[in-house]
């Protein structure tokens, strides 16, 4: 069974969480760790694409651990895809940095001083959707366009990713999202349900009901 489509549908759900408590922060922890672990499962789910013998097991009935895991998907590189591997170096060097960070939320002393900003979140989705990218090809992203509104959240993410070094960015997607229409059968009212919400529902609201058009005026900011 091709296990992609359900992987990707849960990644949705993350990036909605993140989206979905963008401006108060109260997610943003919640948000990093689960894309850590979307990680793991894209690089388990590659291993076993690869090799449907693969085991999360070592010969002594252990677990492997994250790094373990990482390792063996640069083995299947260095046998498979070499051209790929400083690619795959690059961003599994930054996935490994942050599980460091996720171990400490849970393990450190001063749980309460590791917070988690904006920035690392939407860096660690970036990584994430590129290394999915980079795992499976085509059929990654063939998987993003089908699933939910996956697509147009990743654009949302690469807009973030842009606003670190362009700040106009934002106050142009914000204009696109205040301006969009209530429904599609009543263009002269604006705005999705309420112009003004709370805790970033207007902004989620607004990519539920915006479909192709909304996600192809956010896509022509990136150019």
């Amino acid at each position: 069974m091709n296990q992609l489509p359900y992987l990707l549908d849960e990644i949705c759900a993350g990036v909605e969480i993140y989206f979905t408590g963008r401006t108060g922060g109260q997610y943003l922890k919640t948000a990093f760790i689960l894309c850590d672990d979307y990680t793991e499962l894209a690089a388990k789910l590659f291993l076993l694409t690869d090799n449907k013998h693969w085991s999360d097991q070592k010969a002594s009935g252990s677990f492997k651990n994250y790094h373990d895991i990482l390792h063996d998907v640069e083995v299947v590189f260095s046998a498979k895809r070499i051209g790929d591997l400083l690619t795959l170096t690059r961003i599994q060097t930054n996935m490994a940095a942050r599980r460091q960070q996720r171990n400490q939320f849970f393990h450190s002393t001063s749980l309460l001083n590791l917070n988690v900003t904006p920035r690392m979140c939407i860096e660690a989705f970036y990584d994430l959707f590129n290394y999915g990218a980079l795992l499976f090809g085509l059929p990654w992203q063939q998987h993003v366009t089908v699933t939910r509104n996956l697509e147009t959240l990743v654009i949302l993410l690469q807009l973030e990713n842009k606003g670190f070094s362009d700040p106009s960015v934002w106050p142009k997607v914000d204009k696109i999202i205040r301006e969009w229409p209530r429904n599609q059968s009543n263009a002269a009212r604006k705005g999705v349900h309420l112009t003004v919400h709370p805790e970033d529902m207007h902004l989620r609201l607004t990519v539920i009901h915006g479909h192709k058009e909304l996600r192809d005026k956010l896509a022509a900011l990136l150019i």
